[in-house]
């Protein structure tokens, strides 16, 4: 398969990668919040990568190692973005959905729908009504990225959130997808955008996470 068609995914674990929601088909059992985002995209993925923000402990290199993701650790007292960084500069993928594991929920034909957005461009960006984006869940070109970040020095002391909605402001080519218009077709409650910020927004997710694994439950 040529690198046109490959599809890449850089996955910043920020801290919150432990937490544990209902795996989704076995509702009796807990998986990180990690697995979970790692279960959404290595479905529409041909290149995983993991950039831990901290040394991650032992048992989530194994939990996470079927994926047979690339690990980068930021070094300790180091950037951040220079971490996300490498990870798009040694993915085999052209284009690479940026995503942290605070969005447990993301369903893979959001990030496909990113994916197709992005053809053709260097920023496929999902952007919300009132013109907020989400520049931690947007599928980049991977050269385009770093070409331009080689020029930013001055990202080495932005936080992460800071520095990709800088260089997602810059970048020439993007296609904006409308959340409302385009994405709530494929996910009606917008779970994907759910993010996991603090102990409610973990317990919302938990709750979520339950009332779907009781439908498929049923389903089955």
């Amino acid at each position: 398969m040529s690198i046109e068609n490959l599809r890449g995914a850089v996955i910043y674990a920020s801290g919150m990668e432990e937490k544990t929601i209902s795996r989704q088909f076995a509702p009796n059992e807990k998986g990180t919040l990690l697995e979970y985002v790692l279960d959404s995209v290595w479905t529409v993925t041909d290149d995983l990568n993991v950039v831990f923000k901290e040394e991650p402990d032992l048992s989530v290199i194994e939990a996470i190692s079927p994926f047979g993701a690339r690990v980068f650790n930021v070094p300790k007292g180091g950037s951040q973005v220079s971490g996300i960084l490498s990870a798009f500069k040694s993915s085999n993928a052209e284009h690479c959905i940026l995503v942290t594991e605070r969005v447990p929920l993301l369903k893979p034909n959001v990030a496909l729908a990113l994916f197709e957005a992005a053809r053709g461009f260097d920023l496929a960006i999902p952007k919300w009504k009132n013109g907020n984006l989400e520049p931690l869940l947007a599928v980049y070109r991977a050269k385009a990225l770093l070409r331009l970040s080689s020029s930013q020095k001055m990202l080495l002391d932005m936080d992460v959130n800071s520095a990709m909605s800088s260089l997602s402001n810059q970048l020439f080519g993007v296609r904006y997808v409308s959340i409302e218009n385009e994405l709530a077709e494929l996910d009606p409650e917008l779970d994907s955008f759910l993010k996991v910020n603090d102990e409610e927004s973990l317990s919302a997710a938990r709750s979520k996470a339950s009332v779907r694994s009781s439908k498929l439950k049923k389903a089955d």
